[in-house]
């Protein structure tokens, strides 16, 4: 009855909208995605061949939707933004796996030609300290080939850039001024980040706000403002979460010899957090500093910059992860005769978008040390203090082009012990055009990159930690035909050494260390084609092999094979 309804609904509101469309049809455009998927995974490997007595040999699923934007203009100054989704899921009978939702909701608008305004579904983003959304693990310089799988997760769970989607209003205006100042800008915003629930945690809001102020053409200064908190009134407790952070930031930019652009950015800010009503829970005040040199030269970026972020600093908009190692991977979650259950690996993070958050968390989440150690909270991570470099787009010749990213941090307090732990992390990254020196007329494109991450702490035997990550990844696309592309493409991964885990309680503070050793070897390999239509509108047919191998424990040895088919549309 109720896809009935909302099938009915959605109808009707696609009769209106053409129908006012052909009357006025500047007032009424489209946009959105259409996807089809489906993907065939098999157990692969002599070990699960011949043990595993329960787990099916394969599985197979997949799905087509369409997500329909609406922009609809009423009037001058106001626009209403909304997106259908209609999924249908493969192997339903009579339309019982039929879905249609209302995917997004917002209205814009300006007042007076000055005063912008947004309501309902927004994408807020601020400093990297108050309110941003990072990149997941090992994401960073990827090659092209694994684009269609990184695109399907960021799409599914709204990551747009480092945006936060959240739910609420959002207000922004310029004023040009003269004499001392040449321009204000402002913008402020409140949100509903968790709703109020039945004898459950009362409700959460967050209010923000950014100012910046530019003096002349070479100075600004700015501040950012978030403060979550939870209203007490809307459920049926004493104790009320709040969580503000504030920042103040200066800008210089200019040339070098009247050529090479340049700015230094200085940011500082302080953070509190605590639970009023809870005469147990800790009232933490923390802080940070970072400063950065970023210049063009040529075809160059170059970034310099160093940051401190104490070991209190708190702040929900920026320290919430995209992964989610709570969560069940959605391929084969138990096997082994359902004895075994699979934890998330690269598998899930490069392909599953299931086990990605969409919501802001009031508690630091756990990470897994392998994938990321060094900054597992972007770049405000609590307890670091380092510098880092970054210089992308290097011209080497006219066929090679280079990205190098290094980052040195240690931090400020020891956990457990007065020993303090070194993370040393490094990227570098490929490019070559084979077709630029052979002078072909299709594309061959080759791209390499490899990630270096080592985690030290000196001490006594049970102080000691040494732990090595590497990822190997690379990919080759030839072109065939014309917009008819051969790729392949791998990822090799290790992770050897020792760590410790954190456990921590409701008020984040370590309660326990649990000791892990790690001996694990993971493998992504992927062969198909690819055809594109447009840049957005492509097909592509390809087999996968995953392998997840813990060499101290061989019998839990996980491979499977997928045959996975893609047709993707941005309308």
């Amino acid at each position: 009855m109720k896809n009935q309804f909302l099938s009915f609904l959605t109808f009707f509101l696609l009769f209106i909208a053409t129908s006012i469309q052909a009357q006025i049809k500047s007032k009424v455009w489209y946009d959105g995605n259409a996807r089809v998927m489906y993907d065939r995974n098999v157990l692969a490997g002599s070990n699960l061949d011949q043990t595993d007595t329960v787990s099916s040999r394969s599985t197979g699923q997949g799905f087509s939707k369409i997500d329909l934007g609406i922009h609809f203009t009423p009037v001058k100054d106001i626009e209403i933004n909304s997106s259908i989704r209609l999924q249908n899921d493969f192997g339903g009978m009579w339309g019982n796996r039929n879905t249609v939702a209302l995917r997004s909701l917002s209205a814009t608008g300006v007042i007076k030609n000055k005063i912008r305004f947004s309501v309902g579904d927004l994408f807020l983003n601020q400093s990297k300290y108050t309110l941003y959304n990072y990149s997941q693990e090992l994401a960073k310089y990827e090659p092209s080939v694994f684009n269609f799988y990184r695109e399907y997760i960021n799409y599914e769970n709204y990551y747009i850039k480092n945006y936060w989607r959240l739910q609420g209003i959002q207000t922004n205006f310029s004023y040009n001024m003269y004499k001392f100042i040449e321009q204000i800008d402002l913008d402020i915003f409140s949100s509903r980040v968790r709703g109020s629930q039945w004898l459950g945690d009362p409700e959460l809001l967050m209010i923000g706000g950014t100012t910046f102020i530019r003096l002349n053409k070479n100075f600004k200064i700015g501040s950012h403002y978030i403060n979550t908190f939870e209203v007490m009134s809307s459920s049926n407790t004493n104790v009320a979460y709040y969580n503000p952070v504030i920042t103040a930031k200066i800008i210089y930019s200019d040339k070098i010899y009247e050529k090479y652009p340049y700015s230094l950015i200085f940011e500082g800010g302080l953070s509190q957090r605590g639970w009023r009503g809870d005469e147990f829970a800790p009232e933490t005040n923390g802080s940070f500093f970072s400063s950065s040199f970023k210049s063009k030269i040529k075809s160059s970026n170059v970034s310099l910059s160093f940051r401190y972020v104490d070991t209190d600093f708190r702040s929900i908009g920026s320290q919430s992860r995209r992964i989610h190692y709570s969560l069940t991977p959605t391929s084969y979650p138990f096997y082994n005769n359902n004895f075994t259950q699979r934890k998330i690996s690269l598998l899930d993070i490069v392909s599953d978008p299931n086990i990605y958050n969409q919501k802001l968390s009031t508690s630091l989440m756990n990470y897994n040390p392998m994938y990321s150690a060094t900054m597992p909270y972007g770049d405000a991570t609590p307890n670091r203090i380092g510098a880092e470099i970054n210089i992308e787009d290097i011209n080497v010749t006219y066929f090679l082009k280079l990205n190098l990213d290094a980052k040195y941090f240690t931090e400020i307090s020891g956990q457990g012990t007065r020993e303090k732990r070194d993370f040393l992390n490094g990227v570098i990254y490929s490019k070559l055009f084979l077709n630029k020196i052979f002078d072909l007329n299709r594309p061959i494109i080759i791209e390499t990159s490899f990630n270096s991450e080592n985690v030290k702490r000196a001490g006594s035997a049970i102080e000691k930690i040494s732990l090595n990550n590497h990822l190997l990844s690379g990919g080759v696309s030839i072109g065939i035909i014309e917009n008819l592309n051969l790729i392949c493409g791998a990822k090799m991964f290790s992770s050897k050494g020792n760590e410790y885990l954190i456990e921590r309680n409701k008020y984040d503070e370590i309660i326990d260390y649990d000791k892990v050793t790690y001996a694990n070897e993971e493998k992504i390999v992927i062969a198909g084609l690819q055809y594109y239509f447009e840049k957005d509108t492509y097909i592509t047919l390809q087999f996968n092999h995953f392998n997840v191998l813990d060499v101290d424990n061989v019998k839990d040895e996980f491979s499977m094979k997928r045959l996975v088919f893609m047709f993707n549309m941005n309308l």
